[in-house]
């Protein structure tokens, strides 16, 4: 298992940092859809009862980064998508998933597989972020689409080929 190296921590901390206001920034007017932002507002500050279990799972063939997720105070788990993840009684408010759709092409079980687990321990109007290649995002859509959450693809507009897939699973009423 490769490990994440004392050097790498601190760029690996400003790129991730740069990326929570990212994606809080791209989140905050889907989150807070009737409530528009006013032109030249700051974006809100999360609020503490709308996403308040946030799980980072970190996938067992990929590099291990659990000591990072660890060492900066948030929850995190070595665990293999290919199987059930243990969550009673617990439901979580905010997925999120880095490079995992590419990763998972080379594992055992389906991405339809990952969604159906990933929407199992989502609770309704729980967000979803993936963040991976185009080819991987498109698929993803077409399987969020299937499982009837609602998905938007995010162009990044910093020349990758990265993409991101902002999905929510929806209050379904009966």
């Amino acid at each position: 298992m490769e490990r994440v190296q004392p050097d790498d921590f601190f760029e690996d901390l400003q790129i991730w940092r740069s990326a929570l206001r990212n994606y809080w920034s791209l989140l905050t007017p889907l989150i807070f859809s009737d409530h528009p932002k006013r032109p030249g507002d700051e974006d809100p500050l999360p609020l503490f009862n709308m996403i308040r279990n946030v799980m980072n799972v970190v996938p067992v063939n990929a590099l291990y980064t659990l000591p990072l997720i660890l060492d900066l105070g948030f929850a995190g788990v070595l665990h293999d998508w290919c199987e059930p993840f243990p969550t009673y009684p617990r439901t979580y408010d905010l997925l999120h998933a880095n490079g995992l759709l590419s990763h998972l092409s080379s594992e055992r079980c389906s991405m339809m597989d990952l969604f159906l687990e990933m929407d199992r321990i989502l609770r309704p109007e729980g967000w979803v972020c993936f963040c991976d290649k185009v080819g991987a995002i498109e698929m993803a859509r077409m399987f969020a689409t299937q499982i009837r959450w609602e998905a938007r693809v995010i162009d990044l507009q910093n020349g990758s080929d990265q993409r991101l897939l902002v999905c929510q699973k929806l209050f379904v009423k009966k």
